[in-house]
């Protein structure tokens, strides 16, 4: 199962690049790491029209993403988050900023909030009474 094909990312307005199968691959893993497998037990073709789009703008975005900034895994991202040069430190999050659940996969801040829109990684508790 493929969430989305070249000529849909291209659709969507994005850059060509001639390495979309393996970044691709990439963003599949990170979005799938972020919706916890969902597709594993649910058809994506099947699924409803407004969550499957947000999952292509997520995977499209987080194509983007890697293409333009270079950073493959949350390893890399977390090393890059501070440099430091002799005495020097340059620090890339300042203490007051939220850091985002998606930070933790890798995953872009566009990818995340499409995937949100979908109703993917709320973590609250529902009560019923």
């Amino acid at each position: 199962m493929e969430y989305l094909t070249y000529p849909e990312y291209l659709k969507l307005g994005f850059d060509e690049t001639d390495k979309y199968d393996e970044l691709y691959k990439r963003a599949e893993m990170t979005v799938n790491l972020y919706i916890h497998n969902f597709y594993a037990y649910k058809d994506f073709e099947s699924d409803f029209k407004l969550r499957k789009e947000a999952v292509k703008n997520a995977i499209a975005y987080q194509i983007y993403y890697l293409d333009r900034s270079g950073i493959a895994t949350a390893e890399e991202k977390q090393s890059l988050s501070s440099v430091t040069v002799g005495r020097t430190t340059v620090s890339y999050q300042s203490g007051s900023q939220s850091v985002s659940k998606g930070s933790q996969y890798n995953l872009s801040l566009d990818a995340e909030n499409w995937l949100k829109v979908a109703g993917f990684g709320y973590s609250g508790v529902d009560y019923d009474r």
